[in-house]
C-alpha cells in the first residue's frame, strides 16, 4: 500500500515553479530611469505568465508629484519611486505588487523592461510595434537578470 503511493506520487507532474528567474543570479535597476519619460501609452509586447493574454495589457502612464499615476488591463495604481529605477504600485494584486525593478529603458523610452528580485513578475512594454533590435535587448537584460527566456510569451500566445 505505501509502495503505491510512493509509485503515485512519483508519477505526478511537479509543480511548476512561481520564480521565472533564478534568484541567485545578480539582478539591477536603472540608476538613471527618469520616472517623468513614462507619460503616454504602453503595450505590454511580452511577459512572464503560465496563461491568460496579458498582464498588464495597455498601460497609460500620468507622472506626477506623487509618483506615476498608472491605469491598465492590471487595474489603477500609483507607482511610487522606492530607489534608483525602481517602482513600488499602489492598488495591484499579486505578483505584480511587488517593487518593479527598471530592468533596462531604451535611449528614447520605447521599450520598458519590468521585473521583480522575486522573478515572480516581469514584462516587456513598448510605445508601439516593438522592433526586432529592441526585443533581442530586452530577452538579453532578461537572460542576464537571471530570467528563463524560454518562458517568456508574447502577448497573444
Amino acid at each position: 500500500m505505501i509502495f503505491a503511493a510512493l509509485l503515485l506520487a512519483a508519477c505526478t507532474p511537479a509543480p511548476a515553479p512561481r520564480a521565472y528567474r533564478d534568484t541567485t543570479a545578480p539582478i539591477s535597476s536603472i540608476a538613471l530611469f527618469d520616472a517623468s519619460r513614462l507619460a503616454g501609452e504602453w503595450r505590454e509586447v511580452a511577459s512572464f505568465r503560465e496563461s491568460g493574454a496579458c498582464l498588464i495589457c495597455r498601460a497609460r502612464f500620468a507622472p506626477g508629484a506623487e509618483g506615476v499615476a498608472m491605469e491598465s488591463g492590471a487595474g489603477r495604481a500609483r507607482l511610487v519611486p522606492a530607489g534608483p529605477g525602481r517602482l513600488m504600485p499602489e492598488g495591484l494584486k499579486g505578483a505584480a505588487a511587488e517593487p518593479w525593478w527598471v530592468l533596462w529603458v531604451d535611449a528614447d523610452y520605447r521599450t520598458l523592461v519590468i521585473g521583480t528580485p522575486s522573478g515572480e513578475f516581469g514584462a516587456v512594454l513598448d510605445r508601439g510595434q516593438i522592433g526586432p533590435d529592441r526585443m533581442k535587448a530586452a530577452r538579453e537584460i532578461l537572460g542576464w537578470a537571471g530570467y528563463d527566456v524560454a518562458r517568456l510569451k508574447p502577448v497573444g500566445s
